[in-house]
């Protein structure tokens, strides 16, 4: 079976949950080149719920990656699906192991850029290209381009009614316990929503209990807040984002989830070559970049936000 008219085709796609957001273009596109096929994902427990509302897998196989023989026994799984194309879009030491006995055990075709794939993209230094680009040009071993793809599977119906007929900014002040060095202050936040607010706008608050010492000082020292922490998976994230004046984020997974929604994001981050190329993929992004967060001022933020007219009742 050739690689370009396959029958049945395995994803695999697994990580946090901005490398899935950076692969959710790249995954559209395999689904509208191999429209007729079946095709499966190897992904994570925690992620087959988001996934299944993009309406496109036959099955799921979980990969919550811990342990030797669990590894083991999800390769057995892959050789026994007997799968026409593999596009690994982890790319990942551990998804090499896989392909090492997928490759001497099975006719699978493999697509990636590890060594032991039949396809191989070759990625450059970090920070030349962003994940969703370097992604796509992977795919085009399997003739498959880049398009503008519809992301209304991800509106959600329990999208909140309090943001109705609301000047609403999307604050997402929190950050995963890996990237502390990438949060910009808590109470610098809170002093930028009082300046927002003091201009008309209602602040929503989008992510996990977990990110409690984020949110605090802006839910003390702010009046009009829509409080969505906790009660916001991704396609309320970009649900909201999509009625949203603007999105203030730490560079973070549900930053990149509300970015799909094409509407301005202002990216506070660390100035670096890797965060540029992650970043700017969008036409929507705009990067304000300190090599230390702490060196980001308040009135750095503001004054973007005037020089750059994000908000209309900003001036």
């Amino acid at each position: 079976m050739s690689p370009l008219s396959p029958k049945k085709i395995l994803l695999i796609k697994h990580g946090s949950l901005g490398d899935i957001v950076f692969a959710l273009e790249p995954i559209l596109a395999i689904r509208n080149k191999f429209n007729n096929s079946v095709i499966d994902l190897v992904t994570e427990e925690k992620f087959i719920p988001f996934f299944k509302k993009i309406k496109m897998f036959d099955q799921f196989l979980v990969d919550n990656r811990v342990g030797f023989l669990s590894s083991l026994v999800l390769v057995r799984k892959i050789i026994n699906g007997k799968y026409d194309l593999i596009i690994d879009l982890q790319n990942s030491k551990r998804t090499n192991f896989y392909h090492f006995f997928i490759k001497t055990f099975s006719n699978s075709h493999i697509s990636g850029s590890r060594s032991f794939v039949h396809d191989r993209y070759n990625i450059p230094v970090q920070g030349k290209e962003s994940p969703t680009e370097g992604l796509y040009n992977q795919l085009k071993f399997l003739d498959i381009n880049k398009s503008d793809h519809d992301f209304s599977w991800l509106v959600s119906k329990k999208e909140d009614q309090s943001i109705e007929n609301k000047d609403v900014v999307l604050v997402i002040p929190g950050v995963s316990k890996s990237g502390r060095a990438k949060q910009w202050s808590p109470n610098k936040y809170q002093k930028l929503c009082t300046f927002l607010e003091s201009k008309g706008y209602h602040i929503c608050l989008v992510g996990t209990k977990h990110d409690a010492l984020s949110f605090q000082p802006i839910l003390d020292g702010c009046n009009n807040i829509i409080n969505l922490i906790d009660r916001s998976p991704p396609e309320i994230i970009y649900s909201v984002a999509k009625k949203s004046q603007l999105i203030i984020s730490n560079d973070t997974g549900p930053g990149h989830i509300a970015t799909l929604s094409k509407v301005n994001t202002l990216w506070l981050a660390l100035d670096n070559s890797v965060t540029k190329a992650n970043l700017s993929y969008r036409e929507n992004s705009h990067l304000l970049l300190k090599n230390k967060m702490e060196d980001l001022s308040v009135n750095d933020v503001k004054d973007y936000i005037i020089k750059n007219k994000l908000l209309d009742k900003v001036n």
